[in-house]
């Protein structure tokens, strides 16, 4: 994990989000602005920010995605981004982010060898 900018507002959820990647290998975390993104082996797969967390959902399970409470397709400038679900920060329960995570992470979508947690 990259060192955080001295002055940046720290939200609950990166902190989150941090703690479940512990150990995880090729991850790369950056802030800009108080947005924190995600990596893995340089691919994004999640952005957190005061809202919640935008994730980069394979198209196989992005219908799964969207019945989970909280979920909705990110529609960024009025566009509807291919397999991108935003996920409020009260839905990010421990359990919940690491069904997030586990959907996200470039490894799972077939891409690097899968990773599972706890």
């Amino acid at each position: 994990m990259n060192k955080r900018e001295v002055g940046v507002v720290e939200y609950p959820l990166s902190q989150s989000v941090r703690k479940a990647l512990l150990g995880i290998s090729g991850i790369r975390e950056e802030c800009d602005n108080g947005t924190f993104y995600f990596s893995q082996y340089g691919r994004l797969f999640g952005i957190v920010d005061a809202d919640g967390i935008s994730l980069v959902v394979g198209e196989e399970c992005l219908e799964e995605a969207l019945r989970r409470p909280g979920a909705k397709l990110e529609h960024p400038g009025g566009k509807r981004c291919k397999g991108v679900v935003k996920v409020s920060a009260a839905k990010c329960t421990e359990t919940d982010l690491d069904f997030w995570l586990l959907l996200a992470l470039p490894t799972n979508q077939g891409t690097i060898d899968p990773i599972t947690f706890h």
